[in-house]
């Protein structure tokens, strides 16, 4: 899960978000026992563990800490 402000079809922008956003000890959920693909050798009698990430930001004043800091290609020039 992302917020509005990541594009969710740019791959860059979604690793942005992981790397910046995820504290891995709060944002991660583990769903154990659900049907996964028939393909997967790992699962157990068809099921398998999914898994959601929060890359979202903080709610209230802590988002702002978060915001982005755009640099002008022009300004290095």
């Amino acid at each position: 899960m992302v917020d509005e402000d990541v594009n969710i079809f740019d791959q860059k922008d979604v690793e942005y978000a992981v790397a910046t956003r995820v504290r891995w000890n709060e944002d991660l959920v583990l769903i154990p026992g659900v049907k996964g693909s028939s393909l997967d050798p790992s699962s157990q009698d068809g099921l398998t563990t999914k898994v959601g990430i929060d890359a979202t930001k903080e709610l209230g004043a802590a988002a702002k800490k978060y915001e982005r800091i755009v640099k002008n290609a022009l300004d290095s020039a």
